[in-house]
């Protein structure tokens, strides 16, 4: 196969990641505080041994995925455990294998423990990165702007920890609207001035209507680029077809 060969498969490639991404995306359209990602690419430039500028052929890469931190509309479930950040700031999660995640998942739950967990059974964590434990019997709970959880005659039982990361962008997908570090581990820095919101969910940020437009453009461009893989292939064997004709 010819260089234009590889350079076509090179992109094709890549639009086959994106169309993963995209497909992810629109699969987490009803993720409570899901954030979109979308991939980002970069030009690797090799020589390719002739002179002068022809010499440089560039092949597509991906280089990292970005999600979008656009905020998801809020809607009103009137349910008290259910809380929501319309501002800055991350809830803190432990997952049941011990790794800590941020997240806007804030559709909570007591077990018959006492822990405070989300619907996927993550452990809710406090400003100090400690799970969450209230009594069984709290009865009806209040949680105030700061995240601090009390009893309907004011008995204050803990708090929920809201967190800053200004690089979490670049985190990966741990799974629903989980995100972890790509290196290292998770720094709990707590935000100054926390705006929770009770009997509220995040909704996911994803726009169905724009992922499936993206979807469709990296598939046109995915058989674009096969295409072209496939014609210079054609090419290449005609080539030598033709050298090895006897004259």
């Amino acid at each position: 196969m010819e260089i234009s060969g590889y350079v076509a498969l090179s992109r094709a490639a890549m639009m086959e990641r994106a169309t993963d991404i995209t497909a992810h995306n629109i699969a987490n359209a009803n993720t409570v505080g899901f954030r979109a990602t979308h991939p980002l690419f970069e030009s690797l430039v090799f020589k390719s041994g002739l002179e002068g500028a022809l010499g440089q052929v560039s092949y597509a890469a991906e280089k990292t995925t970005i999600s979008d931190l656009t905020p998801g509309a809020l809607l009103a479930t009137g349910n008290p455990l259910d809380v929501a950040l319309p501002g800055e700031g991350w809830l803190a999660y432990r997952t049941p294998d011990g790794q800590t995640a941020l997240g806007r998942d804030g559709q909570l739950g007591i077990t018959a423990e006492g822990d405070l967990v989300t619907s996927s059974g993550d452990f809710v964590l406090d400003p100090g990165g400690a799970p969450i434990n209230l009594p069984p019997d709290s009865g009806a709970l209040s949680i105030s702007g700061d995240g601090t959880i009390t009893t309907a005659d004011g008995g204050v039982l803990g708090q929920i920890g809201i967190f800053d990361e200004p690089g979490i962008a670049g985190w990966q997908h741990l799974r629903g609207s989980l995100l972890v570090p790509r290196e290292g581990e998770v720094a709990l820095t707590p935000v100054l001035s926390p705006v929770l919101k009770q009997g509220h969910l995040e909704q996911s940020n994803v726009s169905p209507i724009s992922e499936m437009t993206r979807l469709v453009s990296q598939q046109r461009a995915y058989e674009r680029a096969m295409s072209l893989a496939t014609v210079s292939d054609d090419l290449r064997k005609e080539t030598l077809a033709r050298i090895g004709r006897p004259t």
